[in-house]
């Protein structure tokens, strides 16, 4: 809700280096469970499934539907952003805090 908050009321959140910025702070920098939230972890550890994340996503997605001249990117972005939280592409949203994204 923090971060749909922040993408409404602050312009620059609504730019690319903006968003980057607030999905950076207030997700991977706040240590959001990503593994655990996603469903991505081994089936023998407890689950803790509830796709925020990609509710966030969606909520900003309909808005960029809504009002595309605000936003300074487009739904391929938040696709693209969707995708690699699924793919190992990147260490991202593959852990859930700075520390084991270092190991």
């Amino acid at each position: 809700l923090s971060s749909l908050v922040q993408l409404l009321g602050d312009p620059h959140a609504r730019t690319l280096p903006g968003f980057q910025s607030l999905v950076q702070r207030e997700w991977v920098a706040a240590g959001h469970p990503f593994p655990h939230r996603l469903g991505l972890l081994r089936p023998d550890t407890p689950q803790e499934e509830a796709p925020i994340f990609l509710l966030f996503l969606d909520c900003t997605w309909q808005l960029v539907r809504q009002f595309p001249a605000a936003f300074g990117f487009t739904e391929a972005y938040l696709l693209a952003l969707h995708d690699s939280s699924f793919a190992p592409y990147f260490s991202t949203f593959l852990f859930s805090c700075q520390r084991q994204r270092g190991r």
